[in-house]
């Protein structure tokens, strides 16, 4: 039995779940991709990932309701269904309203459902029910962020979480909320029951420190209900961990690869194009995924990039392929919003190619709608934890039928990581803390 049930709308946000279980003790694994059959039952968390995040309409409902139907056999105490800690979502694209709905349809005896995003080690905070996230050092509410305002995909136009959900829900339902001063004033209990007795579809939870999830986290494990359902990041997931085993954060440990590494990205963040910028600035070879590619197969443009690609690695230098640095990339801009499941089979047939020719085991995926796409091409079911030497990256290794069994696999969302991300994972650096890379 697992402690923990969870379905992801990302690749990259499930990797951090398992991440978050790992640092505090807890054993996790995770499937990969779609299926039917039973699930692991010999780890304390255990989840499923999909590209629900990159999906709409019709294709995302029977997604999210295959993968909730299926998390919901574990018998698991808390089904937690994971988004990013920056909320993002829109009506027709990964809409979390629309995930609750179907976690109703799934549990219908359940009640409201707690929604709690904050992840204050990665610097997001919820306060009354507004959601704010760290950029450059500085606090920003979600619809003035500098990023996540201007979203290429999902950009947030609002940041009081109730009006995000009622805007998402595909019929009129009321959203509750438990605010900051619940904490400090001994009522967090009773308001908890209350919004779990009231006729509303959820309730957004505010949290700005670790503490306040965990009361949330124990408020979910003595709730009752089979499973106790959460909307949230990793912050939750972390929090039910530390509360289950009482144990301090694991420290980081260091990494070394074994020959060089190869990186893809499809992140258009700015903190992604800043961790490639450093690996270029520090010897790393460079490979911009040509535009034609993002639309089309061009047999002759894939070829020319994994030729390069191959002799950089059979000279042992570490190599990125990108499809932009930042939104400002001129082939972002060329080309607008383009197809998750395209370029992140592209991305993912490239590192399949490099490492069934041995010429790489360290592999590092950065972004988020297009990474499930990206490990289903590389033939990946399952993933555990290595080790860990950043909050937001777990380093993985895959079941051994993939294409890069027995590699050391960094997944890391787009908007999370310090800036030196990957080359701490080549071992050119020593190791950094938990949290010094929000």
């Amino acid at each position: 039995m697992a402690y923990v049930a969870f379905v992801a709308d990302d690749l990259t946000g499930a990797s951090d779940v398992l991440a978050q279980a790992h640092r505090y003790g807890l054993d996790a694994v995770l499937v990969v991709g779609e299926g039917d059959g039973p699930l692991p039952v010999d780890a304390d968390v255990v989840g499923i990932a999909g590209p629900s995040r990159s999906l709409g309409g019709p294709a995302f409902d029977e997604l999210v309701r295959a993968q909730l139907g299926r998390a919901s056999t574990l018998d698991a105490d808390v089904l937690l269904y994971k988004v990013c800690s920056t909320f993002d979502s829109s009506p027709t694209r990964g809409s979390i309203g629309r995930a609750i709905e179907l976690l109703h349809e799934t549990l219908p005896a359940h009640g409201p459902v707690a929604v709690a995003p904050a992840q204050p080690d990665f610097g997001r905070y919820t306060a009354f029910s507004n959601h704010f996230a760290v950029y450059g050092g500085q606090i920003h509410r979600l619809d003035r962020h500098p990023v996540m305002s201007r979203h290429p995909s999902t950009p947030m136009h609002e940041a009081d979480l109730r009006r995000v959900l009622a805007e998402q829900f595909t019929r009129d339902a009321a959203v509750d909320a438990i605010q900051l001063p619940s904490f400090s004033d001994g009522t967090f209990g009773e308001q908890w029951q209350a919004c779990r007795a009231a006729d509303h579809a959820a309730f957004v939870i505010d949290a700005a420190e670790n503490e306040q999830l965990d009361e949330l986290a124990r408020a979910l494990l003595a709730d009752g209900a089979t499973p106790a359902t959460v909307v949230g990041s990793g912050g939750i997931m972390a929090a039910l961990a530390r509360v289950t085993t009482g144990q301090p954060a694991l420290a980081p440990q260091a990494q070394q690869a074994t020959g060089p590494v190869l990186t893809v990205s499809a992140s258009a963040s700015s903190t992604t194009a800043a961790q490639i910028g450093d690996a270029v600035d520090h010897g790393w070879a460079e490979l911009a995924l040509p535009a034609a590619l993002f639309t089309g197969t061009e047999p002759g443009l894939l070829t020319g990039v994994e030729q390069q690609a191959s002799a950089h690695l059979a000279d042992g230098r570490s190599v990125v392929i990108h499809t932009t640095r930042g939104a400002d990339d001129p082939r972002y801009a060329a080309t607008g919003a383009v197809d998750a499941a395209h370029l992140g089979t592209i991305l993912g047939t490239l590192v399949a190619t490099m490492a069934r020719r041995g010429l790489t085991r360290d592999i590092a995926v950065l972004g988020g709608d297009t990474s499930s796409h990206a490990l289903t091409a590389m033939g990946v079911r399952e993933l555990r934890v290595l080790s860990q030497f950043v909050t937001a990256g777990p380093v993985c290794h895959t079941d051994d039928d993939a294409a890069v069994a027995g590699c050391r696999l960094l997944l890391k969302g787009g908007q999370v990581g310090p800036t030196d991300v990957l080359r701490l994972f080549a071992g050119e650096l020593p190791s950094t803390q938990p949290g010094e890379e929000s």
